[in-house]
């Protein structure tokens, strides 16, 4: 039951209040709704999951994928806004709760559906409302992702097919390793509605609707570095007498492919996934959420909600662009230089891809990748379970941008900042240090 979820009734029944403010909003409001989200797997799944609920209530809609919530893009919006006055309803996905003073400063007829830790705790802010996880003891890191906020909106009006979209967003934001929570409560409204229809524990490179070799090469969950090009893949699995072209393993293949892997992991987990088989053209949740995470990462986000959305073509473009976007990250992989501190490591990479490269490189130190931005730096920090156990906050860690005229946060375990370029040095030697007061806790 949902109520398990909430750690006291208060807290379930300002859910349940909030909830409802928002859906009437919604259907009641007659003009333009405008939809801002991220252009990441969660941010995807997030616009998906609103739009389809906007078009199934019949209402005009407008969808826009960015990469990030700056002042900029909020003060176009408020450009916006002060040319149409009240015509107009903006839905935040993934994003909002954070810059909600920005969005206050504009007045703007505003409805936020976030997990990340919201700068103002409360539910209506001046007639803006937030459905945050945070607000409920929730955790936005682990327990919810956007796109689960997103469907707590949509099952109001009876949409469960979209439970689907949801668990795509919560694996592509890395919270599947166990789903717990809220994530939990949506994956079993999926299977009550039958549409997950099987739940496998399996190999992960059996996710991939590609011959075994590729499927291989271009993952990067887990990256092995000693199998991290064709010849050796090619070579590795003629020793296990495995047929290359193959697009799925049976038990015995399965299992000598595992065993001859753990030379190269460090636990089962590593290569062992539970896998969601869920209604969609892309039937498989993790391989739907990479197709989505290559066409954001590439600039084609609008290609990602048409994947979302079962379109053929978007489908048919996206696994084009999966293909080219992992051989990307295996070269930058490769190519990568890694600067240590005391603390950290960062690192220089390209736009688009320092999250993912830095989530990889991930040891027994956060890591930063960093690219410029027009006289920016922005920083993409990661840490891992591990190291946020022994304290490690990387949103509290990104606000140190703030002091240096940029902007920052996130999750502790993931997080964003943006620095002016002249400041990076002195940024990082204040987030080295910063790291080691944390991790000495």
């Amino acid at each position: 039951m949902m109520s398990k979820i909430f750690k006291d009734e208060k807290s379930l029944q300002k859910y349940k209040y909030i909830l409802k403010k928002i859906t009437e909003r919604i259907k009641n409001h007659e003009g333009l709704i405008r939809v801002i989200t991220h252009h990441d797997t969660d941010g995807l799944t997030s616009g998906a999951i609103v739009i389809k609920m906007l078009y199934r209530l019949n209402k005009e809609f407008h969808l826009s994928i960015v990469e990030y919530l700056s002042k900029e893009v909020i003060d176009k919006l408020g450009e916006e806004h002060k040319d149409n006055k009240n015509n107009i309803l903006y839905i935040f996905c993934d994003m909002g709760s954070a810059h909600i003073k920005g969005i206050l400063n504009h007045g703007l007829n505003a409805i936020i559906l976030d997990h990340h830790p919201p700068a103002i705790n409360d539910l209506e802010i001046k007639g803006i409302y937030q459905l945050n996880s945070h607000i409920f003891g929730i955790n936005g890191a682990k327990e919810i992702s956007a796109s689960g906020v997103c469907y707590l909106v949509a099952r109001e009006f009876g949409f469960y097919d979209l439970s689907i979209l949801a668990i795509t967003g919560a694996i592509g934001d890395m919270q599947h390793r166990p789903f717990s929570g809220m994530n939990k409560f949506i994956i079993n409204e999926a299977r009550k509605y039958r549409y997950i229809t099987g739940i496998l524990k399996d190999i992960v490179y059996n996710c991939y609707d590609l011959p075994v070799w590729k499927s291989m090469m271009y993952s990067t969950q887990p990256y092995i570095r000693e199998l991290n090009d064709g010849e050796k893949i090619i070579n590795f699995l003629k020793k296990l007498n495995i047929d290359l072209n193959k697009t799925s393993f049976n038990e015995e293949d399965r299992q000598k492919l595992k065993i001859a892997l753990m030379a190269y992991v460090e636990k089962d987990d590593d290569i062992i996934v539970d896998r969601y088989v869920i209604k969609h053209k892309i039937d498989d949740a993790f391989y739907l959420s990479e197709l989505l995470n290559a066409c954001g990462r590439k600039g084609i986000g609008s290609v990602g909600i048409g994947v979302a959305l079962e379109d053929d073509e978007c489908i048919k473009i996206a696994k084009e662009t999966y293909i080219e976007y992992k051989e990307e990250i295996i070269n930058q992989l490769k190519d990568t230089k890694i600067n240590s501190l005391n603390n950290i490591e960062y690192f220089f990479g390209k736009k688009s891809m320092t999250g993912l490269i830095a989530s990889l490189l991930v040891k027994d130190k956060p890591v930063l990748g960093i690219y410029e931005d027009g006289g920016y730096y922005k920083i993409s920090s990661r840490g891992n379970e591990t190291l946020v156990n022994e304290g490690l906050n990387l949103s509290e860690i990104m606000k140190i941008a703030v002091e240096f005229g940029g902007d920052g946060g996130g999750h502790n375990v993931a997080s964003g900042a943006r620095v002016p370029k002249i400041h990076l040095e002195e940024f990082l030697k204040k987030v080295d240090d910063a790291v080691g007061k944390q991790l000495k806790k």
